[in-house]
């Protein structure tokens, strides 16, 4: 009777996509229930590092799996190739994130005006120890920003004050940003900075953003901050979101612009002339008489 040696599935493969599916599983919970407010950020990194983490033992366990596979064979092939691909999935933004941290500047907090950046009163009153602190630009973060984000200037608009906040106001509910501080201004309003909260694009992390208005008579100039609450770097996310923003800005002034152009202001009618007094009436010469001439 013929005897058949049956291949078996490696321990090392089935804990690898174990491990896979576990920092999968465990990286969609955490990032969905801190965006519907179940988790709290703080409690969210050290849960993302367990991910990493799960996610990295899922390699190795692949690793080893290899090895075994070429030194006694077995089953299982595809289960390992399932399971490195979800591991390298979970991976992947973490991945782009130590990239970007290496290459770009330790920054947390990204405005257009750096020498006088719009005012983020009320974040900075409600963050606590925990988080990042907003404080003055120094001239080596000036140094860095200019170097890395040449790009995330401010905007010159020519339109009132009025109607660049009135496309403000509607961009920001569209983007789901909550305005947190003053939303209501008056109409002879000279300077608006408007206070609201963004997330960030997976994670939904929260960053304080801050946008300043300044009438200049027939245009206005927009700066705009964005800083995040969490983390020392912010790995880029500041400034692209302020370039983003602006762009955005620039689209719907420009079409604003064009559907209901600016009435130049009309110039101050000119002074009534004044009246030249008329000259006096001619006097009616009166004949001469020379009825007591002597004859010639």
């Amino acid at each position: 009777m013929d005897e058949y040696y049956e291949r078996r599935v490696s321990s090392a493969v089935v804990w690898s996509r174990r491990l896979a599916i576990f920092s999968l599983v465990l990286f969609l919970v955490a990032g969905t229930s801190h965006r519907i407010g179940y988790l709290a950020s703080a409690d969210l990194l050290p849960v993302l590092g367990v991910v990493a983490g799960f996610a990295l033992l899922s390699l190795l366990a692949a690793v080893r799996a290899l090895f075994l596979f070429w030194d006694h064979g077995g089953k299982g092939g595809g289960a390992l190739v399932f399971a490195v691909l979800v591991a390298l999935l979970v991976l992947a933004p973490f991945a782009v994130t130590l990239y970007r941290g290496v290459t770009l500047p330790m920054l947390s907090d990204v405005s257009t005006d750096t020498d006088d950046p719009p005012e983020l009163a009320i974040a900075s009153a409600a963050r606590t120890a925990g988080m990042n602190q907003i404080e003055p630009f120094t001239l080596e973060r000036r140094q860095l920003q200019e170097d890395a984000y040449p790009e995330a200037t401010g905007r010159r608009y020519e339109a009132p004050i009025g109607q660049v906040f009135e496309v403000i106001e509607d961009m920001l509910d569209r983007h789901g940003w909550s305005i947190v501080g003053q939303s209501e201004f008056p109409a002879e309003a000279t300077e608006i900075t408007i206070e609201t909260q963004a997330r960030s694009p997976i994670l939904g992390m929260p960053v304080d953003v801050a946008i300043r208005l300044i009438d200049e008579g027939t245009s206005t100039y927009v700066d705009m901050r964005s800083s995040t609450r969490y983390w020392g770097h912010d790995f880029g996310d500041n400034a692209a979101r302020i370039e983003a923003f602006l762009a955005e800005l620039d689209v719907e002034v420009a079409y604003l612009t064009v559907i209901t152009p600016v009435e130049p202001t009309e110039p101050p009618p000119p002074p009534p002339p004044v009246e030249q007094p008329s000259p006096p009436p001619d006097e009616p010469v009166e004949p001469l008489d020379r009825s007591e001439d002597p004859p010639d």
